[in-house]
């Protein structure tokens, strides 16, 4: 076996464990979103909508595109492609959705404290920079740093 051939077959063994990561994922959050349905029709959407409403929609929703984006993209060898752009066009928002949840109730627990607002906005602008300067990488890689980055 050369090592053309065994560089192929563990980048083949890397795609497929990427492939079936995000599968599981995707197929445990859209589960996660049925069974909370009710209650998320009753507290969420049958209520005025404010930036919390907002945050919540980009944090639980757009999770699910992305995940769906990556695995379409997982499926195509391209690295800059209308697959890759729409993906980081969305990761934006979500990070910003995720962040402010975080903010927002962290911000709340200290009693509003001004200097923890403060502090804790610069780090979320943080991974919205990188999404926004990341330069044109692989799209999977990029979503995995971006969850990464936003559960930190």
């Amino acid at each position: 076996m050369s090592q053309a051939d065994s560089s192929a077959e563990i980048q083949a063994l890397s795609d497929l464990y990427v492939f079936t990561t995000l599968t599981c994922y995707t197929a445990l959050l859209i589960y996660d979103t049925l069974l909370t349905l009710p209650s998320e029709i009753k507290h969420i959407w049958c209520k005025t909508v404010k930036i919390g409403t907002i945050l919540y929609v980009f944090a639980r929703y757009l999770l699910m595109a992305l995940f769906v984006l990556a695995i379409y993209g997982s499926f195509s060898n391209l690295k800059c492609n209308t697959i890759t752009h729409l993906g980081r066009a969305l990761q934006v928002p979500y990070v910003i959705g995720v962040q402010g949840l975080l903010l927002a109730r962290t911000y709340a627990i200290s009693l509003q404290n001004q200097k923890v607002l403060g502090v804790l906005g610069l780090l979320i602008l943080s991974p919205t920079i990188i999404q926004v300067v990341c330069p044109c990488a692989d799209f999977v890689t990029c979503l995995f740093w971006t969850i990464a980055i936003s559960l930190i």
